[in-house]
């Protein structure tokens, strides 16, 4: 009994003299959830502007290899004759365009 009591003096004793350490720590407690916090929504913004660029990069990658496959064939006359036809709306002798015109009510 003498023990316990003993005991209970010494860290209500301890807790009197160092309420200003324990304050401290709590506060240290807090700042540090706090920052980890903030942290874990920066990585959060940081994974996704990441996951857009690789996505932009990705589509960077496909636009240029469909601008290497135009490049490479504009030897082929049949395709020289398709983007005339498409860009510039010409046709080749003999063909006739055909126009439709949709009535509007």
């Amino acid at each position: 009994m003498l023990k316990i009591h003993f005991f209970r003096r010494v860290v209500h004793s301890f807790l009197i003299r160092s309420w200003w350490m324990i304050a401290l720590l709590f506060s240290f407690a807090i700042i540090y959830e706090r920052g980890l916090k903030k942290y874990d929504h920066i990585h959060q913004q940081l994974t996704e502007q990441w996951l857009s660029l690789q996505e932009q990069k990705n589509e960077a990658l496909r636009h240029q290899q469909n601008l290497k496959s135009q490049i490479s064939s504009q030897s082929d006359l049949a395709w020289v004759e398709l983007t005339l036809i498409k860009g510039l709306g010409l046709l080749p002798e003999g063909q006739k365009k055909v126009y439709f015109y949709q009535d509007h009510p």
